[in-house]
């Protein structure tokens, strides 16, 4: 208990202040990415968009600081010949480094509660952020134009320009089917709150495509046609009740770019779905998985930091240099096996876990 006790006094001051650079360091990273972008920009409004990083950040730093961690502190006991102390009193390293695998396993559950909870959230805010207040004052949804928008029950958005000056979106459609019979909502000019899109000077037709073969032999071809063609409606406001938040849209079709808008449970409920296309399916595996795999990466990494650190970390910028490798090599072979999932070229499950499974298996060996 003793030996614990003193691991834990050295290592929780040190993982504190390696999650506060790292921390610092990523959230720089974006504000350089976007600098250009950000002249001008209120300072609070700034300050908030990267504040919703960090949820999404933490689950990314959490492996690297337990790594820069592991290896500082075994570091140090190597220097201090530890190791050799620890093997002559019969206790094997593996049991050296069970109270960072604690720390390991607490920092797991923070990232896989993170991942369940807040970071979907925090990564949809970041979004409507950047494009809703940085980039434009209340007009994200002008980079959503002439975009088929699906916003549930078959139905999909259209619309062909937006006014920057109102904020309204210009030359709306809505289009949905059910069997061959098509609803066709046109309007001049639409708003979008929340999940309401408020349609103005609208116009409501409804279609009847298994009738239009018969119109070539209708011998009342104008009521025939009418049986194809029917005017619902028009006038001056209509609310259509949408399954998709504005956020959400914006979040999810403003650019090319994922920031992983699906919780945990959601990713389970797409695989869980047997209505979902073969490819989509494909990815909500690789999603669960890497969710799952990524957190869990702070017990797997701790093995391997502990026994490389006993044995080559014995000075400081040695031992900061190992952090990195393994880092790196970590996420190296994590992110080759997604891409390599991505291609079909693994089943998700071992793309996600194959970086897990490596490391694990060279940490066990390592501390033999």
């Amino acid at each position: 208990m003793t030996l614990y006790r003193h691991i834990l006094k050295e290592s929780l001051p040190v993982l504190l202040l390696a999650l506060l650079f790292l921390t610092a360091v990523y959230l720089f990273g974006f504000f350089y990415a976007g600098a250009r972008w950000l002249e001008g920009v209120p300072l609070i409004k700034v300050a908030r968009w990267l504040s919703y990083h960090v949820p999404g950040v933490l689950v990314q730093v959490f492996p690297i600081a337990l790594v820069t961690t592991t290896v500082l502190v075994f570091g140090r006991l190597s220097a201090e010949g530890a190791q050799f102390a620890l093997l002559s009193g019969g206790i094997p390293l593996w049991r050296a480094a069970l109270p960072l695998l604690g720390i390991g396993a607490l920092l797991s559950g923070v990232a896989l509660y993170l991942q369940e909870r807040l970071v979907p959230h925090y990564n949809e805010k970041v979004r409507v952020a950047w494009w809703d207040e940085i980039h434009t004052q209340g007009a994200g949804l002008f980079r959503l134009k002439g975009l088929q928008i699906p916003i549930g029950q078959g139905r999909s958005l259209y619309f062909e320009d937006f006014d920057m000056g109102t904020k309204e979106m210009v030359g709306v459609r809505i289009a949905s089917f059910r069997g061959e019979e098509g609803t066709f909502l046109f309007a001049e000019r639409g708003s979008w709150e929340d999940k309401v899109i408020t349609l103005k000077d609208y116009r409501f037709y409804r279609i009847d495509f298994a009738q239009i073969p018969r119109l070539e032999t209708a011998k009342d071809l104008l009521a025939q046609t009418r049986k194809v063609f029917r005017v619902v409606s028009q006038g001056k406001v209509l609310e259509v009740e949408s399954d998709l938040s504005r956020a959400r849209a914006i979040a999810d079709y403003a650019d090319t770019f994922s920031f992983g808008q699906d919780s945990l449970s959601q990713a389970w409920a797409k695989i869980q779905d047997p209505f979902l296309a073969p490819l989509e399916k494909w990815r909500a595996r690789l999603e669960f998985h890497s969710k799952l795999a990524l957190p869990l990466a702070n017990l797997v990494l701790v093995l391997l930091a502990a026994a490389m650190a006993l044995r080559y970390g014995r000075s400081t910028g040695l031992a900061l240099g190992l952090s990195v490798v393994l880092a790196l090599g970590y996420y190296g072979a994590f992110f080759l096996g997604r891409s390599l999932a991505g291609i079909g070229a693994l089943a998700p499950e071992a793309g996600a876990w194959g970086a897990n499974l490596l490391f694990l298996l060279l940490g066990v060996r390592a501390l033999r």
